[in-house]
């Protein structure tokens, strides 16, 4: 059995108790009304981390588009605070605020929701750790992410071109979905660039168990680290030979069944894409590059 003792992140589908999220989301805008700009980003375990300076201070935050919205990392919560439940199911108390000002490259977004909480387990791994960008932010400009240069471009115009495949999305609580084809099947799934799996499905789930009757998995343990701390956890691990994503092919794609929320594509599903987020058109687009 191998074990991974690395830490992956795993945030999606931040769900607020009593809040109505679309409103939350709706808050700020950004300056100057009419942008472009151009960043660079790390990566930790395949999780893009975004140089950011909140209120004039540089941190460096995860970027999640499974997170409905952002968190700010506080040693003490702040604000009305709310319970939020994350991919692994668990839950934690978080704070809310208003983030003033957080500068990426030579944009501003301006008052833009954020809950807080202190990330014990995660802020040790990361130097400078400020939090992760949810869709309050991510909402509210188009991003071009070329992941194997490791590089973005945010502009509130049009930066795809013909040769980008645009996905079918649909949209819950700000976080988008998409379908994957499997063995001639669809299936619905997650777009979580919070997580590092490529390809996550929920123990127990239907999907699950018609791929444990096919493929030959393994078990792995390692740490992870979702809303509720870091964890512990034994998952099943395997390779599907195939899997479209609309009419593109990816080929032996690494599987990993756990506790988890629902079926997901994280950011290493795309190790080999530029990712346009279009939201001018609330849609997304793809384009592989190797």
């Amino acid at each position: 059995m191998r074990i991974y003792r690395s830490i992956i992140v795993l945030f999606v589908l931040v769900l607020i108790t009593g809040c109505g999220v679309g409103s939350l989301q709706q808050k700020g805008y950004v300056a100057p009304e009419n942008f472009h700009t151009r960043v660079d980003f790390t990566t930790v375990k395949t999780v893009m981390i975004i140089p950011a300076k909140t209120d004039g201070v540089s941190k460096n935050f995860l970027f999640d588009t499974g997170a409905q919205v952002s968190l700010i990392q506080r040693d003490t919560i702040i604000g009305k605070s709310s319970t939020m439940g994350g991919a692994s199911k668990g839950k934690a108390k978080v704070g809310s605020e208003i983030i003033g000002s957080m500068r990426i490259g030579d944009l501003e977004f301006r008052n833009t929701y954020a809950g807080n909480m202190d990330f014990k387990g995660l802020k040790e791994q990361i130097p400078d750790f400020g939090g992760l960008i949810g869709q309050p932010i991510i909402s509210k400009a188009n991003w071009l992410i070329d992941y194997p240069n490791k590089r973005m471009e945010i502009s509130d115009s049009e930066l795809a071109d013909a040769t980008f495949q645009t996905l079918e999305i649909e949209r819950k609580g700000g976080s988008p979905y998409t379908f994957v084809t499997i063995n001639e099947k669809k299936h619905r799934v997650v777009i979580d660039f919070g997580s590092s799996s490529r390809f996550n499905v929920p123990r127990g789930s239907k999907l699950a168990d018609e791929l444990m009757q096919t493929l030959e998995f393994k078990d792995r343990q390692r740490e992870r680290y979702t809303i509720g701390g870091l964890q512990n956890i034994t998952e099943k691990v395997g390779v599907v030979p195939l899997i479209k994503l609309g009419n593109i092919e990816f080929k032996n794609v690494e599987m990993n069944i756990n506790t988890s929320s629902q079926p997901r594509i994280g950011i290493s599903f795309f190790e080999d894409c530029i990712v346009y987020i279009d939201n001018t058109n609330g849609t997304y687009k793809v384009k592989k590059v190797l």
